[in-house]
């Protein structure tokens, strides 16, 4: 059920609705919709890129989002936004750029057991932190996509993130080092994960 919600297009088969630009054009301005309508363009042409290609393209195009707290742009704590919504406010908590770009990358046809979404502590920061990680395979070192920098680095370079646990449409895992987690169960657990799968099906439904 997670899978469905999130991937309503088929991975390989990416593109985004006549009537969802009109619904963001509607809701939030001409401006929201050129960004969208980016992405767009973005999930139409990286579709035959390298993998790796692929990464460098996601991990560019939404680091170019401006950071804001959750509080700054919703008046929340703690919200995760679908990346429809996060390039209609152009701007972004750093779960919302992990969330973009995994979506975007499932979408290219990235294998989803390629990818997880991790919570980890950014040490010189000394705050909670999400970033993309993506394993070329299995028992690979991770490659970590990250908004605070730019560079796609293996995540035993990255001493300054501490990972704490990982999640993806698949499963939820408990960090245990740098490169490895063990697998606790579903991600269902994660209530702010099932919240926004919500919200993205309803969008891409328009």
């Amino acid at each position: 059920m997670l899978v469905v919600f999130l991937l309503p297009a088929e991975a390989g088969s990416p593109g985004l609705s006549a009537s969802l630009f009109s619904w963001v054009r509607d809701a939030y301005g001409a401006e929201a919709r050129e960004r969208v309508e980016a992405w767009s363009r973005l999930l139409a042409r990286a579709g035959d890129l390298p993998e790796r290609r692929q990464l460098e393209t996601v991990n560019d195009f939404f680091n170019r989002v401006p950071y804001l707290s959750d509080s700054q742009i919703w008046g929340r704590e703690d919200y995760w936004a679908t990346p429809v919504e996060m390039l209609a406010q152009d701007a972004a908590d750093c779960e919302d750029y992990a969330i973009a770009k995994y979506y975007t990358l499932r979408q290219l046809g990235v294998a989803e057991d390629k990818l997880r979404i991790a919570y980890v502590k950014a040490l010189n920061l000394d705050q909670a932190h999400m970033v993309l990680t993506y394993y070329p395979t299995p028992d690979a070192v991770p490659l970590v996509l990250d908004n605070l920098q730019g560079r796609i680095e293996r995540a035993t370079e990255r001493t300054d993130l501490k990972p704490v646990y990982s999640f993806n449409g698949d499963g939820l895992w408990l960090a245990v080092s740098r490169a490895e987690g063990r697998r606790v169960g579903d991600a269902g657990r994660i209530k702010l994960w099932q919240n926004l799968l919500t919200k993205l099906g309803l969008e891409m439904s328009r």
